[in-house]
């Protein structure tokens, strides 16, 4: 194995058809196999050579994580063609940088990339239209295979200053910083990775994809980052390991944390960390079981790095029974140099260096290292590259020391070493740590501000709700620090979060800058304070539902009511909470917002982060006896019964022999037994996997209604209002289940004809990615059920359809009015 390309190749053969990459970007699991992976990454490699791009041009991948990423990553690999990673969130001026430095011949952006995707003057490919893209394209897209030399990608260094930088990575610093990782952390197949950190990152590509591939552990891409978002992703796909940075350790903390709080449960929890400490690990896990089984209940440990992890945070998940191992890198590496070890761990560490590469500490302190994962040097940057090196050796620019067993403790970046008037140096770090045991400081910074006369001030930026706690809770760290350390000036942040890179990291130049302009030393107005933020949320929640409904944002008035005024349904509502969520990045249960609320009631919903109860979808009816005992009920009672009171004629079935499950069937809803007679038509082994939707409040109001319906018939609940968001997803997981679902577009009962379907079926049908087969009930003749004389025994036709296949973007108003027409056409 010499090249990443034998590594993605080596794990298709090995791994086959076992899952590789997923995402729920919709109500369906999209599943990529290994093999699958390996296939469209070389219909990518020859869609790019049918575009002209030749090897050593570059293309531009600017999106957020979703499997078509990685598709096109490896897709340009094997076409020798050099991938420049960006971030989602990289600013337009950063971008356009980036582009004029490395003119890239095409792009692949997402619908989620910021900007106006028509001015980055080159040829866009969307990765949510990227196999419809590939089809008819040749999967066998290896041309001439790649050496270790040869480029793979240039990523690009996000400063807040002057010109980018990009590293040069071939493949053989990649490849043997995965085998070297792998090596001292392993992965298996056992495990599921949950990415949260931007592919355009080194520690998400080498740790979090590369790694895990090598080892055919399954990747999981969320669809959003807001923490309930992230909760039930790791409980559905049972997530054990992710590649994090501290910052998103803490808000997971702090979430838990938060939660015991609100069960005034404080003291219980204190004490319970106090015994983990002291019992082995399968126990904490007993002992902490609900917040485990919260996580999902299989996560066992975390990968940090990227910042300061502090040793109390790392403390109290290792008293959970979840392992936190902290790592060290830099791009340049490939990026990972040190890392702590399941067999070795120092909480206070950044672990030991990884086979393979050699660490020294210079003598101004300075952390070097080199070896084969080193880079060559920056992207026509020869000035920058000979800065980065001495005598062969990477200077990373961070300060630290190693001990006698090997393990490398950071002090700071060089750059942002205080040093005072009197020659003593201040490490940043030193003075953050006690902060940190501030429980009232949510983040902070410690900068040297210059002052008049050339000297330096130790200064500390706190973000904090409180901000009257500030001057004791500094004099409280005070205590802590020795008297060349002491915090002599301290700063409130005034908006919510400091500056943030896209690891999460703070931008301590932005900080310092606006601390200057407080000051008035740069020449420039004293730094405004921030506008309201009722006002900036209101204007942004007016742009995203002008959008959605296609209004003027000046009608977009508090009074306006989703329902009647601007004429959303429940599933137009879904799309536009989708939408909120992406853009304004606020998770609200559907539950919360119905046709009655208004602008103004959803804007405060979404400042609060208003958060509902989903509806329950028991699962008992899905298991063998249930299973069992349903089809004795249906062939012994149900279906002679329903023959006494009506005469059944069957057409279509001979369709089911081009079919394999799951399967969407879509139903007019004529009559009151609809679904136990149109069960009662299908083939065996289609009822034994099937599930009709049934109304939430009629039936499922009702216990015993709800009960006899899913013994009788497996039905679940489908909410016409309300909790849409949820019945969608319940769908969508019986799909992935491999159960078929029956529904009925109408919402309602129409005896003896058909109403038009609502626009929600299209969506379904859209996004169900599965055949569709069109149903149609007909009454010829009213039974006992529908109005009839005791006496009178109804007639009913029903007839199967052909199944209709929806693309990938098909309208959903289309998708409406061709099933429609479908079922009209039985």
């Amino acid at each position: 194995m010499q090249t990443l390309v034998d590594l993605v190749k080596d794990a298709a053969e090995r791994y086959g058809d076992s899952t590789a990459l997923t995402i729920t970007p919709g109500f369906r699991e999209q599943r990529w196999s290994y093999r699958r992976l390996w296939d469209s990454s070389g219909r990518v490699a020859n869609f790019l050579r049918q575009r002209g791009l030749e090897k050593g041009d570059r293309v531009v991948i600017w999106a957020p994580n979703r499997p078509e990423w990685v598709v096109a990553f490896f897709g340009c690999m094997r076409a020798g063609i050099i991938a420049v990673p960006l971030d989602a969130r990289s600013a337009p001026d950063f971008a356009a940088r980036v582009f004029e430095r490395t003119e890239p011949k095409l792009v692949f952006l997402s619908r989620h990339t910021p900007g106006d995707h028509g001015e980055v003057g080159v040829p866009v490919v969307l990765l949510e239209e990227l196999e419809e893209s590939l089809e008819g394209v040749a999967a066998d897209g290896d041309g001439s295979a790649p050496t270790p030399e040869d480029i793979v990608e240039v990523m690009f260094t996000s400063g807040t200053t002057g010109d980018p930088k990009g590293v040069i990575l071939t493949h053989a610093n990649i490849l043997s910083n995965v085998l070297a990782a792998t090596e001292v952390v392993p992965l298996t197949t056992s495990h599921r990775m949950l990415s949260l950190m931007p592919l355009s990152h080194m520690m998400e590509q080498t740790a979090g994809l590369l790694a895990p591939i090598h080892g055919g552990a399954r990747i999981v891409y969320p669809v959003s980052r807001q923490p309930k978002v992230i909760f039930k992703t790791l409980q559905s796909n049972r997530i054990t390991n992710m590649v994090l940075v501290p910052q998103v350790l803490q808000l997971f903390m702090g979430s838990i944390e938060r939660q015991v709080a609100a069960k005034g449960k404080e003291r219980q929890w204190e004490l319970l960390q106090r015994v983990a400490a002291r019992l082995p690990v399968a126990a904490r896990r007993l002992l902490f079981r609900p917040v485990i089984r919260q996580l999902g209940g299989k996560v066992s440990f975390f990968i940090s790095g990227g910042a300061y992890l502090d040793p109390a945070l790392a403390q109290k998940w290792a008293n959970l029974g979840i392992f936190v191992l902290q790592g060290y890198g830099a791009t340049e590496a490939s990026p990972i140099i040190t890392t702590n070890t399941f067999r070795k761990t120092e909480l206070t560490s950044v672990g030991r260096v990884v086979p393979g590469q050699e660490l020294r500490i210079a003598d101004d302190g300075e952390v070097l290292t080199r070896g084969p994962n080193v880079t060559q040097g920056y992207w026509r940057n020869p000035e920058a590259t000979a800065a980065a090196f001495e005598d062969g050796w990477y200077k990373t620019g961070d300060l630290g020391s190693i001990d006698d067993q090997g393990f490398l403790y950071l002090k700071g970046r060089k750059k942002d070493l205080i040093v005072l008037a009197n020659g003593q140096n201040v490490y940043p770090e030193d003075v953050e740590a006690p902060l940190a045991k501030e429980s009232g400081i949510r983040d902070r910074v410690v900068v040297g501000l210059p002052k008049d006369g050339g000297s330096v001030e130790v200064h500390a930026v706190l973000l904090m709700d409180d901000a009257s706690q500030a001057a004791e809770m500094v004099r409280r760290a005070n205590t802590q620090l020795a008297a060349h350390q002491q915090i002599q000036g301290f700063t409130v942040w005034p908006e919510e979060d400091f500056p943030r890179t896209h690891t999460l990291k703070i931008k301590t130049p932005l900080v310092l800058e606006y601390l200057l302009r407080q000051a008035g030393q740069d020449g420039q107005e004293p730094a405004q304070a921030p506008p309201e933020k009722e006002t900036a949320a209101m204007s942004d929640l007016q742009r995203v539902i002008a959008l959605a409904c296609a209004l003027p944002v000046a009608e977009l008035t508090p009074e306006k009511t989703l329902g009647m005024d601007l004429n959303l349904d429940s599933l137009n509502r879904v799309e536009l909470l989708s939408a909120i969520e992406h853009e304004l990045g606020a998770f609200l249960d559907d539950e919360q917002v119905g046709p009655e609320t208004t602008l103004g009631e959803l804007e405060a919903l979404i400042q609060e982060g208003a958060q509902g109860q989903s509806v329950a979808f028991p699962g008992w009816g899905r298991r063998v006896w249930c299973r069992v005992l349903r089809a004795f009920l249906q062939y012994a009672l149900i279906f002679p019964f329903l023959r006494l009171l009506y005469t059944v004629k069957v057409h279509g079935k001979e369709h089911f022999r081009e079919l394999a499950g799951p399967v969407l069937f879509v139903s007019n809803h004529n009559l009151m037994m609809d679904s136990p007679t149109t069960l009662m038509a299908f083939p065996l082994k289609w009822k034994w996997r099937l599930s009709p939707a049934a109304a939430a409040d009629a039936i499922f109001g009702h216990r015993l209604k709800g009960i006899a319906n899913i013994l009788l018939g497996n039905a679940f609940p489908f909410a016409r209002e309300g909790a849409v968001r949820s019945s969608l997803a319940h769908l969508g997981q019986l799909l992935d289940m491999g159960w078929s679902v029956l529904i009925y577009p109408e919402g309602d009962r129409y005896l003896g004809g058909m109403e038009p379907f609502k626009a929600g079926a299209g969506l379904i049908a859209v996004e169900s990615q599965t055949p569709v087969v069109p149903i149609r009930v007909k009454l010829h003749k009213r039974g006992l059920f529908d109005h009839a004389s005791l006496l009178s025994r109804g007639e009913i036709e029903i007839t199967f359809g052909r199944p209709l296949i929806f693309k990938p973007g098909t309208d959903y108003l289309d998708a409406t009015a061709r099933l429609e027409q479908a079922v009209r056409a039985l």
